[in-house]
């Protein structure tokens, strides 16, 4: 049986294959490219794979286990499914779905891994 590990770096290789052909049929005949040109085709692979990398791993961070206790006021947290959201991050907005907990005293949802609690 596959690990976890093992499984996300299945998914994120595979991405990788999506992105560089992608970027191979956006360059066209090498020959024919500008340094400008390639530049520009590498950038966009790049961007493309680091948020696909960075959404991977967020949705498995969200797995964590002892999401039990508010980071607010320490209350017992309520699991209520998963939850799709589109998170701003450094590489870009990505959308994952994670485990999503509700604290009955801060009437407050939480979507680990992270401090902030967003109003239900």
């Amino acid at each position: 049986m596959a690990t976890q590990n093992e499984d996300l770096k299945a998914r994120m290789m595979a991405e990788a294959e999506r992105a560089i052909d992608q970027m191979l049929a956006a360059a066209g005949d090498p020959r024919e490219l500008m340094l400008s040109d390639i530049e520009r085709v590498v950038r966009t692979a790049g961007q493309r794979m680091m948020k696909q990398f960075t959404g991977g791993l967020a949705e498995v961070a969200g797995e964590q286990k002892g999401c039990e206790v508010c980071p607010g006021c320490g209350g017992k947290l309520t699991h209520k499914g998963f939850k799709e959201r589109n998170i701003l991050t450094e590489t870009g907005q990505v959308r994952v779905k994670r485990p999503y907990y509700y604290c009955p005293g801060c009437r407050k949802g939480v979507f680990p891994p992270g401090p902030a609690l967003e109003p239900e």
